[in-house]
């Protein structure tokens, strides 16, 4: 937090890239003369350090603290509602992930639209006082909820991106899905692109190897609660496979549902991995986002199964 009187603002995307002296300006709702001023006497530090050069470029999560003087700037503008901080240390951050929030920037965002990284990148920044830079190793899809993980720094995104690729992370997603799964199953279907649908995919001979584990949790009538496990890491996976065995995920009307919900109803529930540093077991949970559970309460899904739903795999620490 900043100290008294002191006026913090953060740089956002629309300013990444634009000088310091414009920025401020904007940021402060002053004149770019003033602005140039406060720089040249000192009043204006970066990221924590006195910053003097007016022409410097603005980056995403830069902090612009402004020291105490006699008349006071605009006040920053309001910071958007945290995201759940679920695990943190030096390596990696954890988060829980609300539905509708884009994991990285997107050309087909809205405007003025934050993507995960970068509200998280806010955040953290506002509170070091510090730019925090984040680097994406694993990505939710837009209306998906519960756990993301970003790195730090460089060697813990490489060692990250290294643990994803050799399966070394347990990932435990909830479902609620159309049909009548099996009591468990094994879905072991190749995934291509669709030619039909850009954007969409299908299981294909001609596809990569991927492959799905389910186990049921409950089912009410024409719904079950479906605990899924991917082995391997495909765009869409979990969503064309459970299409594929007569059970897509209510809500995705991408891929077969004709069930009304708020939106597609898959939640990334548990990641069990080596850390990265020192191989100990990291078991990390997101609860079940409020939509989520209404739903399955309205349709009379003994959402209580999930107290019971992940049984820990164990990990070695060869991993790490």
């Amino acid at each position: 937090m900043p100290e008294a009187g002191v006026t913090r603002y953060l740089v956002g995307p629309e300013l990444a890239g634009v000088r310091l002296d414009q920025g401020l300006a904007q940021l402060a709702g002053i004149s770019r003369r003033r602005a140039k001023a406060l720089i040249a006497e000192g009043w204006v530090w970066i990221n924590g350090r006195a910053c003097r050069m007016e022409s410097k470029a603005l980056q995403l999560g830069d902090v612009v603290d402004v020291l105490p003087m006699p008349h006071p700037l605009r006040s920053p503008s309001p910071l958007p509602a945290p995201l759940p901080l679920l695990y943190e240390d030096g390596w990696f951050v954890a988060v829980d992930k609300p539905p509708g929030m884009l994991t990285q920037p997107s050309p087909m965002r809205l405007a003025g639209e934050l993507s995960a990284v970068e509200h998280l990148c806010l955040q953290l920044s506002y509170r070091e006082g510090h730019r925090v830079e984040l680097k994406v190793v694993h990505r939710l899809d837009r209306m998906a909820s519960g756990l993301l993980l970003f790195a730090k720094h460089h060697d813990a995104a490489a060692a990250l991106s290294q643990l994803f690729a050799g399966r070394s992370v347990d990932k435990v997603y909830l479902a609620v899905v159309g049909g009548h799964p099996p009591a468990e199953t094994t879905i072991n279907a190749p995934l291509a692109p669709d030619p039909l649908l850009p954007g969409r995919f299908r299981v294909g001979a001609e596809g990569k190897k991927a492959v799905t584990k389910l186990r049921l949790l409950a089912s009410a009538g024409p719904l079950a609660l479906v605990e899924v496990r991917p082995l391997s890491g495909r765009t869409h996976q979990l969503r064309v496979h459970l299409q594929a065995i007569g059970c897509p995920i209510v809500g995705d009307t991408l891929y077969g549902s004709t069930v009304e919900a708020p939106r597609p109803m898959l939640h990334a529930f548990q990641l069990s991995l080596p850390h990265p540093k020192d191989g100990r077991c990291l078991q990390l949970q997101a609860p079940l986002p409020l939509d989520f559970l209404a739903f399955c309460r309205t349709h009379r899904l003994a959402v209580e199964a999930t107290e019971n739903a992940v049984t820990p795999v164990p990990l070695s620490s060869s991993g790490s």
